[in-house]
């Protein structure tokens, strides 16, 4: 029972997933967003080794994402000159979503919008999900649901 609860999940995340490449920049937004895929993280932990890396999968309509969100903006602001480092990948059907929550919240960490490959390397099946590395690019740990203030205080020190 356990197991197709989870490939139900792991479904309906892959089907939300859309097929865009970039988004519009219709309205007054002049963001740009990358749709990335399977692969992607592999890329992101050699970028960013030596640092901590917190990998957040969200959605724009979840929440919790919505609810944490500004404490990442606080943390990535606080100590994006040390060893620590914040990616944000929205896992919106649409890029045009993902592209107005950044804007919405004013998101300064880098974002983009991961296609259903991404998704199911991973293995997310529940949005907010972030994956934590240590700056030697090993698996520190994997929460899912929103992280505090506190806790991302707390990780950014963890490994210095």
């Amino acid at each position: 029972m356990k197991r197709l609860i989870i490939a139900l999940l792991i479904m309906i995340f892959a089907i939300s997933c859309g097929d865009s490449k970039t988004a519009d920049s219709s309205s007054d937004s002049s963001i740009k967003m990358e749709t990335v895929s399977a692969g992607f993280v592999d890329k992101l932990k050699e970028e960013y080794k030596g640092k901590t890396l917190i990998v957040n999968f969200f959605a724009s309509w979840c929440p919790p994402c919505r609810g944490e969100t500004p404490d990442f903006i606080a943390a990535y602001e606080k100590y994006k000159d040390s060893n620590f480092v914040i990616v944000g990948i929205s896992v919106d059907k649409k890029v045009k979503e993902a592209v107005k929550f950044v804007d919405e919240f004013k998101v300064t960490y880098p974002v983009y919008h991961g296609d259903s490959s991404l998704g199911s390397e991973m293995n997310i099946s529940t949005i907010t999900t972030s994956i934590i590395y240590k700056p030697d690019g090993k698996l520190f740990d994997i929460t899912v649901g929103p992280l505090t203030a506190k806790e991302l205080d707390i990780i950014a020190g963890s490994f210095k």
